[in-house]
């Protein structure tokens, strides 16, 4: 799995306008395992920029969106998209919607394992 870190919220808020129409899409999968992702911080993060004002149209909860054939959807409402998933995940959006403002919300750490408590473990930090 790919271990991730949220990306702190004022310095997603920067890469923003309150005129933007905001989409998040989230991993289900190892950004989930890792706290950064799936449904639970998908939420959290859509409810902090509508609370702050912004313009929040659609949140997308996507299995592995590092994974292109999961990539399914055909349109991204909005004109710019936060990504709570790996780099992989955003450079396959990025791909697909060439003409769309796409921000990682997530900094990818390396690989991990789960331990025996089922927590994510840094295995090999990527450079």
């Amino acid at each position: 799995m790919i271990l991730t870190k949220l990306v702190p919220y004022n310095k997603i808020r920067r890469q923003l306008n309150k005129k933007d129409k905001i989409g998040i899409v989230s991993c289900n999968s190892c950004a989930r395992m890792c706290g950064t992702g799936g449904e639970k911080e998908l939420k959290i993060l859509g409810n902090k920029l509508k609370k702050d004002g912004y313009n929040v149209v659609d949140m997308d909860l996507i299995g592995a969106p590092c994974m292109m054939n999961q990539l399914k959807k055909e349109e991204l409402h909005g004109d710019t998209t936060i990504v709570l998933a790996c780099e992989s995940a955003v450079y396959n959006l990025k791909k697909i919607f060439p003409n769309k403002k796409i921000i990682s919300g997530l900094i990818t750490l390396g690989l991990a394992a789960l331990d025996k408590k089922n927590k994510p473990k840094l295995i090999k930090k990527f450079n």
